[in-house]
């Protein structure tokens, strides 16, 4: 079961992911071409992290993210292997204050961590012909207290809820959460699923894969909200 744990009430607004705003939670892996760019350029970026590739037909980048494997300091001592999974993620409820109110929320419900690994959600779904509004997802990540055995006692090393911080995160960007990083599991918004393959390492050891906590609220309009926006105009404007 989930540790509960006493939430505040806090309203935060998701910023662009970028990996200057993100670097103290992990990495984020996109590409630097535009999306008009169709053919190799003629004078590509001259960087120690990128050669010609493919009969020079292609441009590879070198360690785009950082994958670390610390199973061997988990208690069990059991062994982890690397592990590819798909998650088919569907739009998420919103609240409205109000049946008249355009605005909507994202109530942050339970925050989770991979103590051992790091963890890279890749999204795979384009979007679909004719839609109003494509899908987006929200990165919602939080620091961690450092465990102390003096009271309030938090030998687990807690989420700080006072500093969650959420980003806007689109189709073309993926996203790696450094090793032991509190995270939301993953909330896509908008009108459609956006598939994602993820990459971790795993030993099968419950509590050492995954650990959650679920925050204490005493009505729906307190505890971790992200405010969305107004559907439509908000959207659009982060196409």
């Amino acid at each position: 079961m989930p540790t509960s744990i006493p939430s505040p009430i806090l309203t935060i607004r998701p910023t662009p992911l970028t990996q200057s705003t993100f670097a103290p939670f992990g990495t984020v892996i996109e590409s630097p071409l535009s999306s008009s760019t169709f053919s190799i350029p003629s004078h590509p970026p001259k960087s120690s992290n990128v050669v010609p590739a493919n009969q020079n037909t292609a441009l590879k980048y070198l360690d785009v993210t950082q994958m670390r494997n610390l199973y061997d300091s988990a208690p069990s001592k059991v062994p982890s292997k690397a592990v590819m999974n798909m998650f088919s993620c569907f739009p998420r409820s919103l609240r409205s204050p109000t049946a008249q109110s355009a605005t909507r929320f994202f109530d942050v419900k339970i925050l989770e961590r991979h103590r051992y690994t790091t963890q890279t959600f890749i999204p795979l779904s384009p979007p679909s012909v004719g839609t109003s509004t494509q899908s987006h997802y929200l990165v919602i990540v939080a620091p961690t207290i450092p465990p102390t055995s003096e009271p309030p006692f938090n030998s687990m090393g807690l989420p700080d809820l006072n500093n969650v911080q959420s980003y806007w995160a689109h189709r073309g960007q993926a996203v790696t959460y450094g090793a032991g990083t509190w995270h939301a599991p993953m909330a896509v918004i908008g009108d459609e699923r956006i598939d994602f393959v993820v990459v971790q390492f795993a030993n099968g050891v419950m509590e050492e894969d995954c650990q959650e906590v679920e925050l204490e609220v005493c009505g729906p309009s307190e505890g971790v909200s992200v405010n969305i926006g107004h559907r439509g105009r908000d959207e659009k404007a982060r196409i």
